[in-house]
């Protein structure tokens, strides 16, 4: 940020040196004092524990827990957790995944920050915020090798042979092992097994980690979109988990939500607040096009005044985020789901297809994975919340009823090649009629030109429903077109999600057993 942004500095140039020094160290002292950011547990869901150095046992974790250097994290199978460090970066652990925090070193915004996570087996996801020293490090080590972070996104993988895949979701990650370091482009993946030297890095979309019940909000980001959907009227709650935030990170501590005290923002020039009525740091919200919501460290709840996706800020001009420093964490809820996500509430959403318990028949995969889906368009512009991923142990099918394995659910825009998103749907996830739905922390937005398909890489033991639908069966907002696949011919095996290749369209008497096999749904709202 600007140095004119500092009040303090300009009043202390006249006073004499030694007298200068002594208030700057006390002011540190006393603002230190009114804030220490920590590295904390939010358990999102299952059993997460936790082993401290030296112990033998493992304890159960609880939401908020301090979390020091040496501590082991695992999850059990089901379980998700995340752990958000004293910068804001958070670390989101997948079912069955064990991680260690080998190292975390400088609280002080002023040094470099170290993170170094030692991961043993399962899928993270890594959201890291700007490293503004060059010396600050945020490491990911497994078997194989360092996956290293500045300030970016990436999703880490690691099989019970050690083989790791390193996915880059944003920003500049570097895979290093055996004495070689690759760089990893956006949207790629490079691949090591312990011994080997990273692969070239390949196309490729990660396995979605949809675990976090935390939304991170940056301080060097102006407004920030949430999944959290909200009518007109409704009443949400934002609760803060973690991490730590300044305006001018030269001049000035981190704070929390709440932002700086009266003493310290008067001394910060005001010209610069987004908001004049609130101190420097202080969260802010948006609901939609809505007006502004002050938020801080209250907690709520707070009611939308538009309807829309809700948006958090730090309270800083637009225009001075570039010396600004941290994120903080916090845990979004609508008072209708009494329940800590960031997702959107799935009673705000509507269900593409309104499938029957009641199928026409059904039949078992067997042989692998298989890609199946449908095509459709959309009557007006929507926001697709939630994927979806049938389960026949809700089904009224014989012999239905099976372990339901995580299974990747994924949006394809047909007209432009591109796919658009995706979420692996998982047995924890919750159930409405005979599907499992894994919200997207991002909606996926859809316009009324293109062509779209939503499919699913189905697992090796899927029963598929084939029911007779109607078109009444057909959300009004969208229109089925058909039935989609992979391959030529029919069920080809694919290891991959990829877009589908053929179609069968809509029969003229509506969706039937002939050319629909029920396998992935979606929700929306429109926009």
């Amino acid at each position: 940020m600007l140095s004119t942004r500092s009040l303090l500095c300009r009043i202390l140039f006249f006073v004499p040196l030694f007298l200068s020094l002594f208030l700057g160290t006390l002011s540190c002292a006393a603002k230190g004092t009114a804030f220490t950011p920590l590295t904390v547990l939010s358990i999102v869901g299952g059993n997460v524990e936790i082993q401290q150095p030296g112990a033998t046992n493992w304890s159960n974790g609880k939401e908020g827990i301090t979390l020091e250097t040496g501590d082991k994290v695992k999850t059990d199978p089901g379980a998700t957790a995340t752990i958000t460090f004293f910068d804001g970066s958070t670390i989101e652990l997948n079912s069955s995944t064990e991680i260690s925090l080998d190292e975390l070193l400088s609280k002080s915004s002023t040094s470099p920050k170290t993170i170094k996570i030692g991961q043993t087996i399962g899928e993270t996801s890594s959201s890291v915020v700007k490293l503004v020293d060059p010396a600050s490090r945020y490491e990911v080590d497994t078997q194989a090798g360092v996956a290293a972070v500045g300030g970016s996104k990436m999703v880490v993988t690691v099989a019970t042979d050690g083989t790791t895949g390193v996915y880059n979701l944003e920003g500049i990650i570097s895979f290093a092992a055996q004495g070689q370091e690759v760089m990893i482009p956006v949207g790629s993946v490079s691949s090591a097994t312990p011994g080997q030297v990273p692969g070239t890095p390949q196309p490729g979309t990660p396995p979605t980690i949809n675990a976090a019940g935390v939304t991170s909000v940056s301080s060097q980001t102006g407004w920030q979109g949430t999944g959290l959907y909200l009518n007109a009227g409704d009443k949400f709650y934002v609760d803060y988990s973690g991490g730590s935030w300044t305006v001018d990170y030269k001049n000035f501590p981190h704070v929390g939500p709440a932002g700086y005290t009266a003493d310290i923002d008067k001394t910060i020039a005001p010209a610069y607040k987004f908001d004049a009525s609130v101190p420097y740091g202080y969260l802010l919200g948006e609901v939609g096009n809505g007006e502004e919501i002050r938020i801080g460290d209250k907690s709520g709840p707070f009611t939308a005044n538009a309807g829309g996706f809700l948006s958090l800020r730090i309270n800083d001009s637009d225009t001075t985020l570039g010396d600004n420093d941290g994120a903080i964490t916090v845990h979004l809820q609508g008072a209708s789901t009494q329940t800590t996500t960031t997702n959107v509430n799935s009673g705000s959403n509507n269900i593409a297809l309104n499938v029957p318990v009641t199928g026409s028949g059904g039949f078992n995969y067997t042989q692998g994975s298989y890609l199946e889906g449908f095509e459709f368009t959309t009557k007006s512009a929507i926001s697709i919340t939630q994927l979806g991923a049938y389960d026949s142990n809700y089904s009224d099918l014989t012999n239905g009823a099976e372990t339901f394995s995580p299974v990747e659910v994924a949006i394809y825009d047909l007209t432009t090649n591109t796919q658009l998103g995706s979420a692996t749907v998982k047995a924890s996830d919750p159930v409405t009629g005979v599907f499992r739905y894994a919200s997207l922390v991002t909606p996926i937005l859809l316009n009324m030109k293109d062509n779209y398909a939503v499919v699913w890489a189905s697992g090796t033991n899927y029963y598929l429903a084939a029911p007779t639908l109607t078109q009444a069966d057909v959300n009004s907002a969208i229109t089925y077109v058909g039935f989609a696949g992979y391959g030529p011919g029919g069920l080809t095996q694919t290891r991959e999600m990829v877009e589908p290749d053929w179609f069968f369209t809509e029969l003229n008497n509506g969706i039937s057993a002939l050319n629909y096999d029920i396998g992935p749904n979606f929700m929306f709202v429109v926009n």
